[in-house]
């Protein structure tokens, strides 16, 4: 877990040590239940992330592949109870968004049922984030996606128009929160660097900045193969 500074003008502040600092455990009063559409390497790392920074929950998980679904079970929802319980595990995000809308309704009649999900991670590939969203999003559950937000401006528009419709119908309930996963930003050199250039000012005024990507082998594989390519999936480090 990368630190993050509750408050900025502490006096750890001013020896940069605070952003070389762990971040304290955040004990919730109500633990948030978590939902995981999408059970590979960035799912399993917030999954990872939120169970070693706070009490949440991992509640439950969509993801196509049976192995990759199970293993994640395992590991981190229904450790040591099997069988998965209902409402524990989807083959997507579309058979939990059933299972969601069946369950609020059996909720409203009176029924009592299994608690809901809070929070969502989509960690599924780029070009899919659009369906994703825009389909859970009536639901009013926090969303947390995986960058890029999508690969083309239309898109991201559509994502924006779900989420924003979606709030006509909060009622008296908290409006959700929406973000994106730039991790890069929480860490501690990227903090530490903007605390010296723009709140330090060590260097004066920057009128220009030029950022040079350090692309690897693995990084090429990963990211010109598997993203067909795309130069949005590779640049949102830098740029954001």
């Amino acid at each position: 877990m990368a630190p993050y500074l509750d408050n900025p003008s502490n006096s750890l502040t001013n020896s940069h040590e605070a952003y070389l600092k762990a971040p304290d455990f955040q004990a919730f009063a109500h633990p948030p239940r978590i939902l995981i559409i999408g059970a590979g390497s960035r799912g399993t790392a917030y999954a990872e992330a939120a169970l070693q920074g706070t009490n949440a929950i991992i509640a439950a998980v969509c993801e196509p592949l049976r192995s990759k679904r199970e293993a994640f079970g395992k590991k981190f929802i229904w450790t040591g109870k099997l069988p998965a319980q209902r409402g524990q595990q989807f083959v997507n995000w579309r058979e939990w968004v059933a299972y969601e809308e069946e369950r609020r309704e059996r909720e409203a009649s009176g029924v009592s049922i299994e608690a809901g999900i809070d929070a969502v991670f989509v960690c599924v590939l780029d070009e899919l984030h659009e369906e994703v969203v825009c389909g859970i999003a009536h639901l009013g559950v926090h969303v947390c996606c995986e960058k890029p937000m999508s690969t083309r401006l239309e898109s991201c528009v559509r994502m924006y128009k779900a989420l924003e419709d979606a709030k006509k119908g909060l009622g008296a309930r908290k409006e959700p929160v929406f973000g994106i996963c730039h991790v890069l930003r929480y860490s501690p050199h990227n903090m530490l660097l903007r605390h010296l250039v723009r709140e330090k000012n060590v260097i004066g005024d920057v009128l220009s900045i030029e950022h040079c990507e350090p692309v690897g082998f693995w990084h090429f594989s990963h990211s010109y193969v598997r993203y067909k390519p795309s130069f949005i999936s590779t640049q949102t480090y830098p740029l954001n």
